[in-house]
């Protein structure tokens, strides 16, 4: 994904692209399971807790948006380190870049499904509130929009965080981290859900933006050789796997303990570390795989609002694929061959015709650090 504002790095599409491709084979991996053992729609009860510890891992494939939201801060912050930003237009390029294929998704749900539309349930969610009690939810149109929500609530934050940043960034990060799981903490203790505090709301999702935000200053001002970025990345990637893996065989997703208030900021570091080394291992490779992973990196934003969509269709169609009798590895094997697939074809569809006109309208909303200290 190239912009005006920022210079281009392969290893962040790929990043993007490994992202985009958890995502779908996580919800695959749940729903189409889901289906054949119980016949019904998908709930969250009988989550899946497989024996296996990396198909544990791939269960709690829920981190694929933590990793986004690293992901953000970081390419954000690399663009903007020695530069101002023009908070309009900085708003505006967000804009062109998010809103497009958002609300088609918005109309499509209220076309698809009109007596689930309300005036104010309709402006919640176009107006980056999308993501709290009342907003529009029209599945499976509109299940993914609730992080596009918080993303915007990132993006106004944005230009007031990068300058204070600035002035001390792992003393300030230290700090809004602390004062971040201090708020949990007290939400939690006055009767907040840990689970749903941490996961659907900025108040737990900032960790991972404010992360990847210092991870840029770090990748910038500390720069790894390749050998020490993959080791960085494969060491980090492995936590990660036993991470996940744990926290699915405590209950994974559903269960709410206390120490969720800390999940958040557990996967923004692991996640920051590993966006860091890969970066600095991966950012010059130009082989296919790196051209492939970084076409699929450039579409991730259409693939990942449009895969729910298809794999919700595919099961409201009634197709049942069981090869091998066996619910994960069917489910797997279903989002390889049919869902993925089609995924990856409207995806290009949606990107070239819906999002790629937009992000040609974008101009720049940097100014030089001194020009704007001059202003």
């Amino acid at each position: 994904m190239r912009s005006p504002n920022i210079r281009y790095f392969p290893a962040v599409d790929h990043l993007r692209a490994y992202a985009a491709l958890l995502i779908v084979f996580y919800h695959g991996l749940h729903l189409f399971s889901y289906d054949a053992r119980f016949h019904r729609e998908f709930g969250v009860d009988d989550w899946l807790q497989p024996a296996n510890p990396l198909v544990a891992a791939l269960a709690e494939g829920h981190t694929a948006v933590s990793l986004f939201m690293v992901l953000s801060g970081f390419i954000l912050t690399y663009g903007s380190l020695d530069r101002a930003i023009d908070a309009w237009g900085f708003i505006r390029n967000r804009l062109l870049r998010t809103y497009p294929l958002f609300l088609l998704l918005v109309f499509a749900g209220i076309s698809a499904f009109p007596d689930r539309f309300s005036p104010g349930a309709f402006a919640q969610t176009v107006f980056g509130l999308g993501n709290l009690a009342g907003a529009l939810d029209a599945p499976p149109f509109t299940s993914m929009l609730w992080t596009i929500a918080i993303e915007w609530q990132y993006y106004l934050l944005f230009p007031l965080l990068l300058p204070v940043l600035k002035t001390g960034w792992l003393r300030q990060l230290a700090g809004m981290l602390a004062v971040l799981l201090v708020v949990r903490t007290g939400a939690v203790l006055l009767g907040a859900n840990a689970r749903d505090l941490g996961y659907l709301t900025i108040l737990g999702r900032l960790d991972q933006f404010l992360v990847g935000m210092c991870a840029a200053w770090l990748f910038r001002n500390r720069p790894l050789s390749r050998r020490a970025g993959a080791a960085l990345a494969a060491a980090a990637l492995a936590a990660m796997l036993v991470a996940l893996a744990a926290f699915n065989a405590v209950g994974g997703w559903p269960v709410a303990p206390a120490w969720k208030i800390a999940w958040p900021t557990v996967e923004a570091v692991l996640w920051a570390a590993f966006v860091v080394g890969y970066v600095d291992a991966a950012n010059a490779a130009t082989g296919l795989w790196s051209r492939l992973l970084a076409r699929i990196g450039e579409v991730s934003y259409s693939i990942y609002l449009v895969h729910f969509v298809v794999i919700w269709s595919l099961l409201h169609s009634g197709l049942r694929f069981a090869p091998s009798g066996h619910a994960v590895a069917d489910a797997l094997l279903a989002t390889l061959l049919l869902a993925l697939p089609l995924t990856l074809a409207i995806a290009s569809l949606t990107y070239r015709y819906v999002e790629r006109p937009f992000l040609r309208l974008r101009g720049r909303y940097h100014r030089e650090a001194a020009d704007a200290a001059a202003g």
